[in-house]
């Protein structure tokens, strides 16, 4: 079942962090509270969830899984009350229970049950209480938490069009295929037919990820530093950007030129700044324009660049830059308005602090590339 699901949602990739994502798992048998916001895949039991009003769910939580240990399936309820913020990545247990307001950050498990209390803030694995974070006011509850009823309108029809674009292109493109080479695939030429339908599908890989630049430029220009509303029509265009970027350009070339040379010249096209010889195994990127990627770096699988964050419903947006040599480790991510030294290494998972400087290693030591593990602070 849990594969079934898997599977089906990589066909609704392009339902990501819109309105629409709650309604599908309300009809999997999850309980979603009012206004709630799902960014990706929750990966749970869903007739076991249950999410609050208002609630805030990243991109890649696990939230529910099954526990299985020495040969048994444990399966409990998750619950959170209402304003709860889960930040990527993050992983809520079997049996969790958020109460209201409580915020986990990147990449952090909650505390056992009776150790939380509302409106708590817990980063980490084992989990360390955060005494106090950094708190945003995005204008006012209109533009965060209690959008008028014409805001809620406009975006389900600007979401309905950006959903629909990416099957609406399939459609086309797989049509004029057909066209081009069935006729040779009816009279038996089935050599010229291998060649053509090569052809089709490289030539149809690029003009999608076209499309997806092109729509980057138009809607949104150059990304800069800023901090917007998740309700302003500048947050609705960031998300279309980045869904129609990881469910279009993503699955039909961006994944499979992961590791290779090209991934970088691609990027550069959405703005991204890279220098030469970088070895990228991910697509982790969003606010391209604020990447920047020094000469014979090493970004390993599943690290992210990550130029934003989404605390109290509001987007902050900053610069990543990233030096010369650098490693990434496997899992890491780099939060914004950060700066890795040359050849500093991350081991993996780490989390790099918002605001933080990693120092070069001193000359002596650049050979052995020491690992430096960061903790993070207060991350979506």
């Amino acid at each position: 079942m849990a594969l079934a699901v898997e599977i089906t949602l990589e066909t609704l990739s392009s339902l990501y962090a819109t309105i629409y994502m709650r309604a599908w798992y309300r009809l999997m048998g999850a309980k979603i509270g009012k206004d709630a916001e799902i960014s990706t895949n929750l990966a749970g039991r869903y007739d076991l969830v249950e999410i609050g009003e208002k609630c805030f769910i990243a991109d890649e939580v696990v939230l529910g899984d099954e526990d299985i240990r020495r040969g048994y399936m444990k399966l409990e309820h998750v619950r959170t009350g209402a304003r709860v913020f889960v930040g990527n990545d993050g992983v809520v247990p079997p049996g969790a229970e958020i109460p209201d307001g409580a915020l986990i950050g990147i990449k952090s498990k909650p505390p056992a049950n009776d150790m939380m209390s509302e409106g708590d803030t817990w980063f980490g694995s084992p989990p360390i209480k955060l005494p106090v974070r950094q708190r945003f006011d995005g204008g006012g509850a209109v533009w965060t938490y209690e959008p008028p009823k014409w805001k809620k309108l406009m975006r389900a029809v600007f979401e309905a069009v950006h959903i629909s674009l990416p099957t609406m292109l399939f459609i086309t493109f797989g049509t004029w295929a057909v066209e081009a080479f069935g006729q040779s695939l009816i009279d038996g030429q089935y050599w010229n037919v291998f060649w053509m339908f090569v052809a089709s599908s490289v030539l149809i890989s690029l003009a999608l990820t076209l499309v997806v630049i092109a729509i980057k430029w138009i809607t949104m220009g150059r990304y800069e530093p800023v901090t917007k509303p998740m309700w302003s029509f500048w947050a609705m265009r960031t998300e279309a950007v980045a869904v129609m970027y990881w469910g279009m350009a993503g699955k039909v070339l961006l994944d499979h030129l992961r590791g290779t040379p090209f991934l970088p010249w691609v990027l550069r096209l959405f703005g991204a700044k890279f220098g030469k010889g970088v070895y990228m195994d991910t697509t982790d990127i969003t606010e391209f324009d604020c990447v920047n990627v020094g000469s014979f770096v090493s970004i390993n699988s599943l690290a992210a660049l990550q130029t934003h964050l989404y605390e109290d419903r509001v987007m902050k947006v900053g610069r990543v830059q990233v030096g010369n040599g650098v490693t990434v480790g496997a899992g890491s991510t780099v939060l914004y308005d950060t700066k890795v030294g040359d050849f500093a290494r991350l081991g993996p998972l780490t989390v790099v602090m918002k605001g933080e400087h990693i120092p070069p290693p001193p000359m002596g030591r650049r050979a052995r590339q020491p690992t430096v593990h960061a903790a993070g602070s207060h991350g979506a």
